[in-house]
């Protein structure tokens, strides 16, 4: 797993939406776009609110788009000199050319004759900012590099809320939070699983909690398990992956120290219960989850000693310390705790 040194940088998102926003507003747009970043939800909604003030509906004369097979960078110069037809602008799109990764810097050298109308929108999933392209690209008058990270979990949350209570519903401020907890924070799925809330609830009127738990996938929480049983066998190789998969989820690193600990006392209660006679009926009732759930904490007790489970409660409260005191980051100390658990 990376190390990561412990930086506090500032979301540059708003900025990017803001940027968007104004030029938008204003008409006055750049010439170029680089739009990029891990919130893929934000570089798509920004990329179709900039075509959509540039390009008249169904002019195919004046808009021309490219993908990661059919791009060619001849093919962009010659579209960049071409004048538009009966429109302001003429507008390029490429998406995932990956030029922003290469140290091709062929690009920089056909936009010094681009024409003033013509304007080149590029989204990627890649950038790589010490690359000569990017530098140069950001330094530029007439281009915006805007990059797209995924909001803090306030912003998320207010997003989410506005989607929940449209049509006037009610939603408990629990709400946002818990659904952020259960699906991961990609704004793709939590759009997806916030319309599907709204909808569930929109007879009765009001969102709450057990609405989140009753139709809402949770992938992080299921994760979570499946790694915590992986690391029950000492099978390092699944638990890493699995802790990959939440990090593809965009899961926060306390996010997985906080679900990890909750994972154990968990398990810690459901091994006392089996000490005493009990069986996964009375588990389920005592922790209140479905008795599926609590079969398979009886299984992953079966790995561990009692005493094995409190030193492992043990390892997930001083790596929430850490991060807590400053003495690791959230990242390092949430891989610390993995390969703790796995010895």
């Amino acid at each position: 797993m990376a190390e990561y040194k412990r930086k506090s940088k500032e979301n540059p998102t708003t900025k990017s939406m803001k940027t968007v926003r104004s030029h938008i507003d204003e008409r006055t747009f750049s010439q170029v776009y680089l739009l990029f970043g891990e919130e893929s939800y934000l570089v798509n909604q920004y990329r179709d609110m900039l075509i959509h003030a540039l390009v008249n509906e169904g002019d195919t004369m004046n808009f021309t788009s490219y993908n990661a097979d059919s791009f060619s960078v001849n093919s962009i110069a010659g579209d960049m000199v071409t004048m538009p037809f009966l429109a302001e602008y003429r507008v390029v799109l490429v998406e995932n050319s990956g030029l922003f990764d290469k140290s091709d810097e062929t690009l920089l050298d056909f936009l010094q004759d681009a024409g003033d109308s013509n304007i080149l929108i590029f989204t990627e999933q890649k950038v790589d900012k010490r690359k000569k392209v990017y530098t140069t690209l950001a330094k530029m008058d007439r281009a915006s590099c805007l990059e797209f990270k995924t909001p803090d979990i306030g912003t998320l949350s207010a997003w989410i809320g506005s989607i929940l209570s449209e049509g006037g519903l009610k939603v408990r401020v629990t709400v946002p939070e818990k659904l952020i907890s259960a699906v991961g924070s990609d704004m793709n799925t939590l759009k997806n699983e916030a319309t599907k809330l709204h909808d569930y609830a929109m007879m009765r009127g009001e969102i709450t909690d057990k609405d989140v738990n009753d139709i809402c996938v949770s992938p992080v929480e299921d994760k979570i398990f499946d790694m915590c049983e992986a690391i029950s066998r000492k099978d390092s190789e699944k638990a890493i992956s699995y802790y990959n998969d939440l990090c593809i989820l965009k899961t926060k690193p306390m996010s997985v120290i906080f679900l990890v600990t909750r994972q154990y006392n968990q398990l810690i209660q459901a091994s006392q219960i089996i000490s005493e006679g009990g069986d996964s009926s009375r588990i389920s009732s005592f922790l209140k989850t479905p008795e599926f759930v609590a079969r398979k904490l009886m299984s992953i007790c079966r790995n561990y000693k009692h005493s094995d489970l409190l030193k492992a409660l043990d390892f997930c409260q001083d790596a929430d310390l850490a991060v807590k005191t400053g003495r690791l980051s959230d990242v390092n100390s949430a891989e610390m705790l993995i390969v703790k658990l796995l010895q």
